[in-house]
């Protein structure tokens, strides 16, 4: 008998126009697009050696102990590569896991990774984001295990999350919940909704926690505020682009009035430019450029 999971899952959408997505999703709820990256040479090649034989010298800031702590290390592509390699090899729990590439521009380093990418799904972003979509990647590659704790993205803007290679595992509140996760320094929850401590955190008996798996070839979006906890359930190489439209981005430029930081209003007012004024991206890619390294 198949062991019936405690969350709700997300809608399931193989085939979805830009006009459902918009229509039925956006600003809505997830959705899972299986498949919908399947015929993208990524989907076939990419892998944490793939990578690592393209850019072996390039230096990446891993993620150390608890993502939201932001404590960082810096090593080749190619002896990260190696390392996570062996871990998954030895299969063995009496080794520390090994650091997490989390949040990083990986596109922006190694820019021939691009034509993998195409016939990019750009249909499915507004025009200021279609047509600059390959400056906002930002990637998670890294072991089976690792784990980013339940969190929203600090923008409040839309995500759509590519996975290319390995699984992972999405669990998620709405915004609407989000006074009931105990969240701190903005966009970080106490709560682990895989096992809450009720003693600790009454308030989150009763909310509703939502399970979306993610496989290689998917692509999954979730909208603005959906708080979500993040479990690699194999190596894995994925990337989000963190993107508005004009609603979002007028509800970001709000939330500096509900404890969002000074910073987030500057770099939403930016994107804003973009979106409403449609002012070219290099004309606020001076300003904007260090937003790439701050999400992290």
């Amino acid at each position: 008998m198949p062991i019936t999971s405690p969350y709700s899952p997300v809608d399931v959408r193989p085939q979805l126009s830009a006009e459902e997505f918009y229509a039925e999703y956006v600003n809505k709820k997830p959705v899972l697009m299986p498949g919908a990256l399947a015929e993208l040479p990524a989907a076939q090649r990419w892998s944490l050696p793939y990578l690592a034989s393209i850019a072996p010298d390039l230096p990446v800031r891993l993620k150390t102990g608890r993502v939201a702590e932001g404590k960082t290390t810096t090593v080749r592509l190619d002896d990260y590569s190696k390392t996570v390699t062996a871990w998954e090899q030895r299969g063995s729990d009496d080794v520390e896991r090994p650091a997490y590439l989390h949040d990083v521009p990986l596109l922006t380093f190694i820019p021939e990774l691009r034509q993998d990418l195409e016939p990019f799904p750009g249909h499915l972003f507004p025009a200021f984001f279609r047509d600059n979509w390959a400056v906002f990647p930002q990637f998670f590659v890294g072991p089976s295990q690792a784990v980013t704790t339940l969190h929203f993205d600090t923008l409040l803007t839309h995500n759509l999350f590519f996975q290319l290679d390995g699984s992972k595992r999405f669990v998620m509140v709405a915004n609407e919940d989000r006074d009931r996760c105990y969240t701190y320094n903005w966009r970080w929850a106490e709560v682990n909704p895989e096992d809450p401590d009720y003693d600790r955190h009454p308030d989150f008996r009763g909310v509703r926690v939502m399970e979306a798996h993610v496989q290689a070839g998917d692509l999954f979006y979730m909208p603005p505020g959906t708080l979500h906890q993040v479990s690699s359930l194999s190596s894995s190489v994925s990337f989000n682009i963190d993107w508005h439209d004009k609603v979002s981005a007028l509800r970001g430029i709000a939330a500096v009035r509900h404890g969002m930081p000074r910073q987030n209003l500057r770099y939403n007012l930016l994107l804003a430019l973009g979106v409403y004024g449609r002012v070219p991206l290099k004309v606020l890619m001076p300003a904007l450029r260090s937003y790439f390294t701050y999400i992290s």
